[in-house]
C-alpha cells in the first residue's frame, strides 16, 4: 500500500524562478480601435452632458448649485474621453501555446490569462461602431464562468476568426491530453 505522501505531493516552488508575465510580446490592438474608443466614449460623454445641463436647466430655481453638478459632470465625461483614447496604448494580447493573455488599463491595469484547457466555447461579435470601422471583438467563456472571462476587442474580422478557430483546436487538444 502507498504511503499518503506517495499519492500526493505538492513542492513549493521558489517563485523568484518563475517567468515574468510582463514580458510577454503583446500584439497591439488595431489603430481603428481607438477612434472606436473615441466615439463610443464621446457619445456617452454627451448623452451624460446633456442630461446633467437639461436637469439644471429644468430645475434651476430649485436647485442652486445644479450649475456646479453640471458643470462637473462635463468635466466627468471630458475625462472618460481622454482616458479611453490614453488607455486604448496600454491594451493589447498574446498567444502561446497553451493560454491567450489580454492586458488592457491605464491607471487601473489588468491582465487576464486564460489556459485552454479551460475554454468552454468561443464567439466573435460585432457592435453598430465597431462594423462601421471593420472590427470585431472576440469573446472567450470558460467553465464555471458566468459570463464572458475574455473579451479582445478591436480585431479585424479575420483576427478574430482565426484566434478563435486556434483557440477551439488548441481546447480539444488540451481535452484529449487529459
Amino acid at each position: 500500500m502507498n504511503s499518503p505522501e506517495e499519492l500526493f505531493t505538492n513542492p513549493q516552488l521558489d517563485i523568484r524562478h518563475l517567468p515574468d508575465a510582463d514580458r510577454l510580446d503583446m500584439i497591439v490592438l488595431e489603430p481603428a480601435y481607438k477612434t472606436v474608443r473615441y466615439i463610443s466614449a464621446g457619445i456617452i460623454g454627451l448623452l451624460l452632458t446633456l442630461v446633467a445641463w437639461l436637469i439644471m436647466y429644468l430645475k434651476s430655481a430649485n436647485w442652486p448649485f445644479g450649475i456646479y453638478v453640471a458643470s462637473f459632470v462635463t468635466l466627468i465625461s471630458i475625462w472618460i474621453i481622454i482616458y479611453n483614447g490614453i488607455s486604448y496604448h496600454f491594451m493589447g494580447y498574446a498567444m502561446r501555446e497553451k493560454d491567450i493573455s489580454f492586458k488592457s488599463g491605464w491607471l487601473w491595469r489588468s491582465m487576464t490569462t486564460i489556459p485552454f484547457n479551460r475554454v468552454q466555447h468561443c464567439d466573435i461579435k460585432q457592435g453598430l461602431i465597431d462594423r462601421q470601422f471593420g472590427l470585431s471583438r472576440l469573446t472567450i467563456y470558460t467553465a464555471g464562468g458566468q459570463s464572458t472571462d475574455l473579451m479582445i476587442p478591436g480585431l479585424l474580422p479575420e483576427t478574430a476568426e482565426r484566434l478563435k478557430t486556434y483557440i477551439l483546436r488548441s481546447t480539444e487538444l488540451a481535452i484529449d491530453e487529459d
